[in-house]
Formats: structure tokens, sequence, C-alpha cells
């Protein structure tokens, strides 16, 4: 079916020869502007799709940019969940995902909140993975590092990465949602 539909848009603009116009413009209804929330969720639903893709896609050119969408959607994850108990983010953490999620921590530690526990412990080692296998999150994007050197090749599980994925995303949802609950009984 979308084959189909790319096979009409090519031979649409074969027929037409159109002059390129703006395929990208400002739209004051696109629901994810300035928001961290709907940003995080539309790259959520992206990565779903194209987990749902990827699966079966058997020769393995899907799993970059799954890997990209899965390590954005995380970092976009973590970081709304920052600015919505906090307010702001501090740009220090950057694109570093074990700083991002430390950052979350605090500020749910600096209003009380306890998050030292066994499933915490265990989406920290999840991200930390990440973290250590693509510490530039650079990895998953281009062929070589900065300085020119390949990356090596990488297997991927695609079905621990979604529930990685699910895990973390999950675990900063409820996480802005127990601030939200425990500043209503304030």
């Amino acid at each position: 079916m979308s084959a189909e539909a790319r096979e009409e848009l090519v031979e649409r603009l074969i027929a037409t020869q159109p002059n390129l116009k703006a395929f990208v413009r400002r739209h004051p209804l696109d629901l994810t502007a300035g928001s961290w929330d709907m940003l995080s969720y539309s790259f959520q639903r992206g990565f779903d799709v194209m987990w749902d893709n990827a699966r079966i896609d058997h020769s393995g050119l899907l799993l970059r940019p799954l890997l990209v969408l899965w390590r954005q959607s995380v970092e976009l994850a973590i970081k709304a969940a920052v600015i919505a108990i906090a307010g702001e983010a501090t740009p220090k953490a950057s694109h570093n995902l074990s700083k991002l999620f430390e950052q979350l921590i605090q500020v749910r530690a600096e209003i009380g909140l306890d998050d030292e526990n066994e499933y915490t412990d265990q989406i920290r080692a999840m991200i930390a993975h990440v973290q250590f296998v693509d510490p530039l999150a650079d990895r998953f994007r281009y062929p070589a590092s900065r300085d020119g050197t390949p990356f090596e090749g990488i297997e991927v599980n695609t079905d621990d990465l979604y529930q990685a994925h699910f895990a973390i995303t999950t675990w900063c949802e409820g996480a802005v949602l127990e601030v939200e609950q425990s500043r209503s009984f304030d």
C-alpha cells in the first residue's frame, strides 16, 4: 500500500515537473509546537511505527533509523519529564542520557520524592547501557566516529529494544504523574 502511494507521488512529480515549493513551513495548529510533552509523544509514536516496520524488514537497513528514533524518543521523554517537574531543563546534560536521567532523579528528590528502588535502578541500567554504546549520540546516526574511525557492526534485539523503550518512557511519564498527584494534595 505505501509502495503504491510512493509510486503515485513520483508519477505526479514526473508528470507535472513543478517548481519546488516550501515543503516545510509554519503551521499554527501543529500540536507539537512548543510542547516538550507532545514532541516526546510524537517520537514515541514514530518509534512504534518504525519498530513495526523494522520487525518485518529482515535486511537490517531499518535498525539504525530505529535506534536513532529510540535514542531521541528516550532523550525527549526524560527532558519532558524534567521540564514538567522543574519548569526548565539545564543544558549541562545535553545529549547524555545518563546525566539527563540523574537530573530527573534530582528534581524529584528536591521535592521530596525518593527514587532509590530496584525498578529505578533497572531503568538507570538500561539508560547507562545505551549511553555506553553511544556516548556521543552519533553511533547510530553515522558510519564512523568524528575522527573517521569506522564503527563496528551492531546487532539489535528488537523485542528487548521495544521493552526498554516502553519501560523508560513509561517510568518518565509516571514520574511526572506522581509529582502532579503529590502537588494536588498540597
